[in-house]
């Protein structure tokens, strides 16, 4: 441990660190000019008899890779389509190493498609296990291509991925400790939480107690509406284009809309306009609806209309899948992962009509009867946020409401963790540290990427794995 510290303290001095859920980010903050590549991935790992493939995107930069028998990054791309190689501080690990980056897309998003229709029958395929053995099966893949073209028998592996796909990453690094020399799980929520109350205590506390107070008082008043008359009910779903949403729905949208640019550190996006409307007299919900239309919309690229159960029932592709990712992504918190944000019991900003009977109800009208999330499984399996994994670096932003669902407190000498804190003028919220590094971001900030690049550097050219 002495000799780390010597060495994030070199790299200190010398500064060679040169901001929907969380696939919204790195869609943001991808690279542009390369082309992607497809391999045929076998559909179900665990069934001998069953030999179907499909065709999984991924990306290749070697814009770094001055030498072939250097390390590889493997980088997860998460819950949504992938949107090109993956940049921002990715790419800085990569310079600093010299390091082949390889983005590879999530089985069932994006153009990484087994079926045409995802009927509840043909998402069976879509598990936490069959994506962590689609890792291993790419990396061993590509490891032979490298042999075949540059006669390279065995390179170091590291492996990255932020939120969902942050916490397959230390999953990955736990059952195939063998093929990579360490992890980097980014707001990686390695814990399935069923009753995911912290999420919005987390909301109130990081937009501050102005904000909390108004955004709550919205959402009683939007819920006040919605019970008084159909036609009040209807009226208010009119100012949200939300006129076709059932009312469980649109409440889960009120809050996602409420949550997301705090969660993204951006708090101030919904906060500032709210506080204003609030001290002008203006009618609360008007305002909301107007920060809906003028910013969730376009930044988070979504509708109301996709919260509803008549949207996510549908099971036929779209031409960009990002329509079908809402489907696939309930499929798998219904089934596995759970992820479920419930309303606190008190002081909530959620409607308090957002419980995890709702969410039992939700999964049952998308998924059919019985859909229910075996989360102790995963538990079991894994070890949620007691994980007991090596060589696996934990990173939080303290404004993120996903960090309840992550590792917050170093496990062990190997799995050290770090809460990024942010300052008087940012916010360090999901997934921060993966975002491409700029001159006026938060010191903590910065001192976490020392210190990532510092452990990344430690277990690449370590000798044991």
């Amino acid at each position: 441990m002495n000799k780390l510290k010597i060495f994030l303290f070199f790299f200190l001095i010398f500064g060679i660190v040169k901001s929907l859920d969380s696939a919204q980010i790195f869609r943001l903050h991808s690279k542009n000019g390369l082309t992607p590549e497809f391999w045929s991935q076998r559909l179900d790992h665990f069934n001998p008899l069953d030999t179907r493939t499909f065709e999984q995107q991924y990306y290749v930069d070697d814009t770094y890779w001055t030498d072939h028998s250097g390390p590889v990054f493997l980088y997860i791309s998460g819950e949504a389509p992938m949107g090109g190689p993956v940049g921002g501080f990715v790419s800085v690990l990569a310079e600093q190493n010299n390091a082949l980056v390889l983005s590879l897309e999530h089985r069932y998003y994006g153009k990484s498609q087994p079926f045409s229709e995802y009927t509840t029958e043909n998402l069976q395929f879509l598990t936490v296990e069959q994506a962590l053995t689609d890792l291993a099966q790419f990396l061993q893949y590509y490891q032979k291509v490298i042999k075949t073209n540059y006669g390279i028998e065995s390179n170091n592996w590291f492996i990255i991925g932020g939120s969902y796909s942050g916490a397959l990453s230390a999953w990955f690094r736990l059952k195939f400790p063998h093929l990579v020399k360490g992890s980097l799980a980014s707001s990686g929520v390695v814990n399935p939480v069923l009753e995911f109350v912290n999420f919005d205590k987390q909301i109130a506390t990081s937009s501050g107690t102005e904000c909390a107070g108004v955004l709550r008082k919205t959402v009683q008043l939007i819920d006040v509406e919605m019970d008084a008359s159909e036609e009040r009910n209807l009226a208010v779903k009119k100012l949200f284009n939300a006129d076709t949403v059932d009312d469980g729905s649109f409440r889960y949208y009120i809050a996602d809309a409420l949550s997301l640019p705090v969660q993204y550190s951006n708090h101030s996006a919904v906060c500032d306009p709210m506080i204003k409307a609030q001290n002008d007299g203006s009618d609360l919900i008007e305002a909301f609806a107007k920060y809906c239309q003028d910013f969730f919309y376009k930044v988070m690229k979504t509708t109301a209309d996709q919260y509803s159960n008549w949207y996510m029932q549908k099971t036929t592709k779209t031409p960009d899948n990002w329509a079908l990712a809402q489907r696939t992504w309930w499929w798998q918190k219904c089934t596995q992962l759970a992820y479920f944000q419930i309303a606190p019991t008190t002081n909530s900003i959620r409607s308090p009509k957002i419980t995890l009977e709702w969410h039992k109800e939700k999964c049952e009208a998308v998924f059919g009867a019985g859909t229910w999330p075996y989360v102790d499984k995963i538990i079991r399996e894994f070890g949620s946020n007691e994980i007991k994994s090596t060589n696996t670096y934990f990173s939080n932003g303290n404004n993120d409401p996903w960090q309840w669902a992550g590792v917050r407190s170093t496990l062990s000498e190997t799995q050290p963790a770090h809460v990024i804190l942010g300052d008087s003028t940012h916010d360090c919220g999901h997934c921060i540290d993966l975002h491409e590094p700029k001159e006026d971001d938060p010191q903590d900030l910065k001192n976490a990427r020392i210190e990532i690049s510092a452990y990344v550097k430690q277990w690449l050219n370590s000798e044991e794995n």
